[in-house]
Formats: C-alpha cells, structure tokens, sequence
C-alpha cells in the first residue's frame, strides 16, 4: 500500500500532472490508510510531506511526528470517510489505542502537487465513545450512498445549509426556521444517539429527558440550546459532493452568562453547574444530506478554553466562515 500511495502521488506531483488530474477518492482514502499505518509504526518517512506542511492537534501547531503519534499504538475498527477530491481535503472519524487504552481521532489531511501539507487531529481520549463506535464497527450506510448529479446541491449550497444548522444553534430561541432539518434526521455524539429514542434518557449534563426522544426539528424547537452563545471559525474542511456529505470543524462558546432558558413547553430550564462559568468545545461534525436537508448528524468534541482559536486562520484550502 505504502508503494502504491508513493507511486500515485509521484504522478500527481511531477511537472504539468498535478494541475490537470485529481487525487480521486480512492487515491484520498490511500492516503488516509498511509497516514494512520504510519503513525502507529512512527514511521514518517512513510509519507510524502510537503516540506512546509503544517501539522495541529487539538487547536496546536506541533511538529510532523509529535502529540499523540508519541502514544497512539493500534487502530481501531471504525473508520468514517469524508473525500473531496476537488479540494484535495480528505477527513476520518475514527478509533484508536494509546498504550492501549480507547480513544477516538479526527483527522483531517489536504494533498496538493501529491504532498500532504496541512494535517489538523482532533485526539479524543473518551472510552465510552470508542465502545459505541466499535459495536458499530462501521457507518450506517445511508452516509456511504451516492447521491444521483440531478439531486445534489452545490458546494455553495451545502455550506449554506449546514451554516443554518450552526446559526440556528446560537443562542436557540425555539422560534427559528428548522426546515433545514430532513424529517427523518439523527443525531449521534461521540456515538451516541441523541435522537428519536424510544424511551426517556437524560441529555449531557442536564437531567432532562425530554431532548432525546424528539426528532432534530423539534429539538431546536424546543429552545433547550440557547446556552450556546456563539458558534465561530466555522470551517468546512471537505465538502464531499458525490455523497452529499460535510465535515465542519466549529468553535463553540458558553460565555456562562445564560443561567435559565424559557422553553417552548412552557417550561424553565435551569443550566446545570456546569455551565456557570465560560467553557470552550472545539467540534468537529459530520452532515448527510438528503432532499436538500440535513439528514444525519455525526458529532464528536473536545473541551477546549474559551475562546480557543483555530491554529491557522487562513482558509487557503477549506471554507471559512467568521
């Protein structure tokens, strides 16, 4: 694989190949493989770098070779896919070991002139979540299918739609417009359900167990995620056309200051301790859309301190919006 990888990527890189074809998705999930057989041998040579490649772990520019390459020892079963050959960005929402303890890795690579030159992770040490996503072992299959040309929506487009998602999130009224959502739209966090259970469960570090058996309309409906002050730097690391699917990488805020929500049930939800004080979440999610709406939601997070910036701000080679 190792040669193979070498060997296609030398033809994208030599003079006058690189502008005129593509590292396709195939060639993109190669690369994937690459990087994460490499990372568990810690092997770098094993990958075709650019020499000014650019290399972040959770919010940090490191070092090729440094964070948890250091700790990270064997993959794990799960592995969820987002390729964009038109931008050269490839993501993975995936499980790993370190020192053979769970833990979860999103990754994001961009291969421009047959080198990587931008590497951003998200390491996630959550055993639960690694559990959930390795009895599933593999994404639901309505993300894998390919959408028919005449029904997608552009890369515009698709911006524009999970951008609605983020903003209708901001300080969530209950009285927005969420027509943005499919009505047979799921949720999943770190592998976990969210959505349309069929029994009442508690929510995050609330106690209510009203959240989870609705539908992602009626969630945002309810006006139970006001506590979310902002939602900034959202990047849109690949926009992968054929499947009409997204993965963002977001910024989210609670300043602290929302201590109680008036909900569209006529009651009051007051915020957990928790909440009481400014906390940061760096986000990375995944989005399906089908009929031009959100259908599937796969999200995953990291605590990080308030205000948090990206560690680049130049969007050269994703979509940023401020």
């Amino acid at each position: 694989m190792r040669k193979l990888i070498l060997s296609v990527l030398a033809v994208l890189a030599a003079p006058g190949i690189a502008q005129a074809q593509e590292c396709d998705r195939a060639c993109l999930e190669l690369v994937v493989d690459t990087y994460l057989n490499a990372m568990v041998a810690k092997d770098l040579s094993a990958l075709p770098l650019a020499a000014d490649v650019r290399f972040a772990e959770n919010g940090v520019q490191l070092e090729p070779g440094q964070g948890s390459w250091a700790t990270i020892d064997g993959l794990g079963t799960y592995r969820h896919v987002f390729a964009d050959p038109h931008s050269g960005n490839v993501g993975v929402i995936t499980t790993v070991t370190e020192h053979g303890a769970p833990a979860m890795l999103d990754l994001r690579l961009h291969v421009a002139g047959g080198r990587i030159d931008a590497i951003e992770t998200l390491y996630i040490r959550d055993p639960g979540g690694y559990a959930r996503y390795e009895e599933m072992a593999e994404p639901e299959a309505t993300w894998l299918d390919v959408v028919p040309e005449g029904q997608r929506l552009s890369r515009n487009q698709m911006v524009a739609v999970v951008n609605r998602y983020f903003s209708a999130m901001v300080r969530n009224d209950g009285r927005g417009d969420y027509t943005f959502f499919h009505p047979d739209c799921d949720r999943l966090e770190h592998g976990l359900r969210t959505t349309n259970l069929p029994t009442s469960e508690a929510y995050g570090h609330s106690q209510n167990t009203d959240f989870r058996s609705m539908d992602c309309r009626r969630q945002f409906g309810m006006g139970f995620l006001g506590f979310v002050t902002d939602i900034r730097d959202r990047r849109f690391l690949v926009l992968d056309e054929e499947r009409q699917t997204v993965l963002a990488m977001v910024y989210l805020d609670h300043d602290g200051s929302v201590r109680e929500l008036p909900l569209s049930t006529g009651d009051t939800f007051v915020l957990p301790p928790y909440f009481n004080v400014p906390r940061g979440l760096t986000v990375v999610e995944g989005f399906k859309l089908m009929d031009g709406m959100i259908h599937r939601i796969e999200m995953t997070l990291i605590e990080t301190p308030y205000g948090n910036p990206p560690p680049w701000t130049d969007g050269a080679d994703v979509r940023v919006i401020p």
